[in-house]
């Protein structure tokens, strides 16, 4: 197995020392920027949050250069000034598109980021009691609590540790992908770009659920696929940071868990590797899983919060009177196509799973109108909107490399079968979030967002032009098809 290897940069001189003269600058400047505004704008927890804030700039440049080094890519150092674009992304969304709307007097007063920021003070304020918290899953709100707790109370502290979270399971995905790929090549550092994908960056920025899914997902798939293909051996800090991530999403979001067992499964048949110690650890890690899921029920009763049922939730997605989408809160427009995939049975489920998933790519497409005073009014919507547009273009442009990467891991199945781990975890978080959410919302995207950009990695970095080619013959095709579609359906 051949691999394009550049030197690698050394890891035994200072950062500071193998620092090009642009990126010391570049630090610089964000410190620079970063202190000032800090300085000036909070008012509480000062010190913890500059002295967070300078913490998490330059451990996130220390991960950059030492993946650099150790993937054995020199061109993955471009990730540090990536980092940095974003630290200060970071800071600028938040100021203009998020801090104005924790207000809860404001009339947009509701999303549920907003409560979970709410909702986590007030926690602490009555010494950890949550009987007059009405969530459904309570570990979120734990999660921003313990980030007050530690450091103080602003919007400015969960918004860092989430970008750094989030750029750490970036790092993760790019060791383990050029793990699973048979080679890499000079176009393998574009992984990088996923330090960049805006609706990541936006979805950082406030106190959400779906950032921090997004992560445990991507390390309980990513973690499990490494050692089933023995990319990775089993030791007790893997091992402990795996299962450290299967209870966050039991206590974040219990029914995701399902796409995880389903989709381990679904590697523990597929991924067929000679130096795996055969059924023992398979039969071990199904056992643990099923444990796990039962545990989701435990867990959700030892925190206050719903009942798991995960039969109930099945018939639920089953019957739209019975589900969240059906209340007043939830504004379905004239001819919503989302209202016309509502299933009412569980083959309609299976029936409109493609055309949702389809939906969840493109949202908010073909809506693509932003207002200018709303971003200048710092209204979330019109930021969430200017985030997420983007991002849906870049997916529907990329889409077949994902395809083309998908087949070329299930073509390659036997003899690279590392090469299956990405795209089976993206498809099966895929089809959870699509069929699993009678309403569609971008956020919900965001659990998938970074696997299905690793996947179109792969196809980019892999398949061959040929394969591409007509991968995007098919996809251009529906894409043109649905549209047509669209068209008649709203304006006829």
């Amino acid at each position: 197995m051949n691999k394009y290897l550049t030197s690698k940069v050394s890891l035994q001189r200072p950062l500071f020392v193998r620092m090009r003269p642009t990126e010391i600058a570049l630090l610089l400047l964000v410190l620079l920027f970063g202190i000032v505004l800090l300085g000036i704008t909070v008012e509480e927890a000062l010190i913890q949050t500059l002295f967070l804030f300078v913490f998490v700039t330059i451990a996130g440049l220390w991960l950059a250069h030492n993946t650099a080094s150790k993937v054995g890519d020199r061109k993955l150092r471009i990730l540090g000034s990536f980092w940095m674009i974003k630290v200060t992304v970071t800071l600028i969304l938040l100021y203009l598109g998020w801090l104005p709307m924790l207000d809860p007097s404001a009339a947009s007063w509701g999303y549920d980021a907003q409560r979970y920021y709410q909702y986590s003070q007030e926690l602490l304020a009555n010494d950890w009691n949550r009987d007059s918290i009405g969530v459904n899953y309570f570990g979120i709100v734990y999660y921003y609590a313990a980030i007050f707790y530690i450091f103080g109370v602003n919007p400015v502290l969960p918004a860092l540790v989430n970008a750094f979270i989030t750029f750490s399971c970036i790092i993760f995905i790019i060791h383990a992908a050029y793990s699973f790929a048979p080679y890499f090549n000079k176009k393998s550092y574009y992984i990088s770009g996923l330090v960049l994908i805006p609706e990541v960056l936006w979805y950082d920025v406030m106190t959400s659920r779906e950032t921090l899914m997004a992560v445990l997902l991507a390390i309980v798939i990513l973690g499990v696929g490494s050692v089933l293909a023995s990319v990775k051996k089993t030791n007790v800090s893997g091992l402990a940071i795996v299962v450290s991530a299967l209870i966050g999403i039991l206590a974040v979001r219990t029914s995701m868990i399902l796409s995880v067992v389903v989709g381990i499964v679904i590697m523990v048949a597929l991924i067929r590797n000679r130096r795996v110690s055969g059924l023992v650890l398979k039969f071990s890690l199904v056992a643990l899983l099923l444990g796990t899921l039962l545990g989701g029920t435990i867990m959700q009763g030892m925190m206050g919060g719903i009942d798991i049922n995960y039969l109930a939730k099945l018939s639920a997605l089953q019957n739209f009177e019975n589900n969240v989408a059906s209340s007043s809160g939830v504004n379905w427009s004239d001819k919503s196509i989302g209202l016309l995939l509502v299933p009412n049975s569980l083959l309609e489920m299976f029936v409109f799973l493609p055309v949702k998933m389809l939906l969840y790519l493109a949202a908010p497409l073909p809506n693509i109108t932003v207002s200018l005073s709303g971003l200048v009014g710092g209204e979330y919507s019109e930021w969430e909107r200017l985030m997420t547009i983007p991002t849906s273009v870049l997916i529907l442009l990329g889409f077949p490399y994902v395809l083309s990467g998908s087949a070329l891991a299930w073509s390659n199945r036997i003899q690279f079968p590392a090469l299956l781990v990405i795209p089976i975890g993206f498809w099966i978080i895929f089809a959870a979030v699509a069929g699993g959410n009678m309403i569609i919302h971008e956020r919900y995207r965001l659990m998938f967002t970074l696997l299905l950009f690793a996947c179109m990695w792969l196809g980019f970095t892999q398949s061959h032009v040929s394969s591409v080619k007509r991968w995007a013959t098919l996809w251009y095709g529906l894409l043109a098809a649905a549209a047509v579609f669209y068209m008649g359906y709203k304006f006829l």
